[in-house]
């Protein structure tokens, strides 16, 4: 190897750790910032008489089965993960059992 492209890889590996730190210094930033995470069971379309017509004991059908997972989203758009209805004490909570990547959607 000559001297250049020592130089050249001494550069690169330079170049490749501040970016690596940059990355952990944007991680670490934003670890503290809230967003709003939301749980869907499933979802359906109702006209505005429809919607006029609700009461208490209708019920509306939506559009995943019984024990479908139930899909954890991010600021009302990003779906993250899916998951699992459980108790936890008197509250709901989701087991997840799948991490949504973007290979997935």
């Amino acid at each position: 190897m000559t001297a250049v492209e020592e130089g050249v890889d001494r550069v690169s590996l330079a170049s490749e750790h501040l970016e690596a730190e940059r990355v952990h210094v944007r991680q670490a930033q934003f670890r503290n910032v809230s967003v709003e995470v939301s749980a869907w069971i499933g979802k359906t379309k109702l006209t505005f008489g429809e919607l006029s017509d609700l009461r208490p004991g209708r019920v509306i059908e939506l559009d995943q089965p019984v024990g479908a997972p139930i899909e954890i989203v991010l600021n009302r758009e990003v779906v993250l993960a899916r998951g699992e209805v459980v108790e936890v004490g008197d509250e709901y909570g989701i087991r997840i059992t799948e991490i949504v990547t973007d290979e997935a959607l």
